[in-house]
């Protein structure tokens, strides 16, 4: 058997199709996986997979479309027996992807909010969004169309696969900068932009409040993650001397140095789940997104949110988030979240770290 996924969607939802994927290799070792991605990093996290044949970069961002329907046609020769959509992919663009690449079978979601113009009827099974319920366990009811043996109990963590190369930089970094044996705490303060995301970034003020009393508490060092330039560089310069933002040349170095924390503190962002899969206590601040569909899988954390009538309020769709209020309480359901309760969380995961924690 041969079966394409397509995980078109973002970082952090391809990984979360990553337990399912190791599930369906480890029932039939025999069958070929190969994984179809539009970001350089989602290349990057599958093609050290070991479960993983073939990953197939197509830039429909970037290049011409004609150059992507050649790429995507191209895909028809290895006649492939099932397709997925990863979830969430509640676009038309995805399920058109998946209708030229051929497979016998093509299998999505049908979801809960805007599936009928999303284009779902190219697909040849779809599965019924669960509101709740977590991405893992919507990937694992796709490939459960496939292989319908698996079992939900089987489902692992999110499987991320670092070479020794990326081990050695961030062993380099730690030396260099004299990390080794201290207390340190990673930040990921951004988050995606598209469909008005940057809403649901914690204060990056608060970010350099909560790296202030972390130093002064625990003696921490705090690394900064992320691509937001401009928000690093602000908490780096009111967080003080022990902020530092490392220099990496890819996703895979970044994670590198994220394994080597001893915590992490991130908005909701694909960081946050990259975190999950390194199996680094975390603590994830959460806004309008539906922390009981995206809390890190299988891996100890707190979650940090303000508790309000109307969140979560964000749907897997095209549709940008809108929040309901207007003026100062415009997206106050990140706006509430204070320092104090990211801190509190803070310690109570610091009371399950080893003696690296100075008091």
């Amino acid at each position: 058997m041969r079966i394409l996924i397509n995980a078109l969607s973002g970082i952090g939802d391809a990984l979360m199709f990553s337990p399912a994927l190791a599930l369906m290799k480890r029932h039939s070792p025999d069958t070929i996986i190969d994984v179809a991605v539009m970001f350089k990093p989602v290349e990057d996290l599958f093609k050290n997979n070991p479960y993983v044949s073939n990953v197939y970069f197509i830039d429909f961002l970037k290049q011409s479309k004609l150059k992507s329907l050649k790429q995507t046609l191209a895909l028809r020769k290895n006649n492939y027996d099932a397709s997925f959509n990863v979830y969430p992919s509640n676009r038309r663009e995805y399920n058109m992807v998946q209708y030229l690449e051929g497979a016998k079978v093509k299998i999505a979601h049908r979801y809960l909010h805007y599936s009928k113009s999303n284009w779902d009827f190219l697909n040849t099974k779809l599965i019924q969004e669960v509101k709740d319920r977590h991405n893992v366990i919507e990937n694992f009811e796709l490939a459960k169309t496939v292989f319908p043996k698996i079992r939900e109990e089987e489902l692992g963590g999110l499987e991320i696969y670092l070479t020794q190369d990326d081990a050695a930089f961030a062993e380099k970094y730690f030396s260099e900068n004299a990390l080794n044996h201290r207390f340190v705490v990673g930040f990921h303060a951004g988050s995606a932009t598209f469909k008005g995301h940057i809403n649901k970034r914690w204060s990056a003020i608060k970010y350099s409040s909560l790296a202030r009393q972390l130093a002064e508490s625990y003696h921490a060092k705090i690394l900064l993650f992320g691509t937001e330039t401009d928000v690093n560089e602000m908490i780096q310069t009111l967080g003080g001397s022990n902020v530092l933002i490392p220099k990496t040349g890819n996703l895979m170095q970044s994670l590198a140095l994220m394994e080597r924390c001893s915590m992490f503190v991130s908005n909701d962002s694909a960081l946050m789940h990259m975190a999950a899969g390194l199996g680094i206590p975390q603590v994830a601040i959460f806004a309008y997104t539906n922390y009981k569909e995206l809390y890190p899988w299988q891996n100890r954390h707190i979650i940090v949110r303000t508790e309000l009538d109307c969140s979560p309020c964000f749907f897997n769709s095209p549709k940008s988030v809108k929040c309901i209020y207007t003026g100062k309480d415009e997206y106050k359901c990140i706006k509430l979240v204070e320092v104090i309760d990211v801190l509190e969380a803070c310690e109570a995961l610091i009371e399950e770290i080893p003696s690296n924690v100075e008091p």
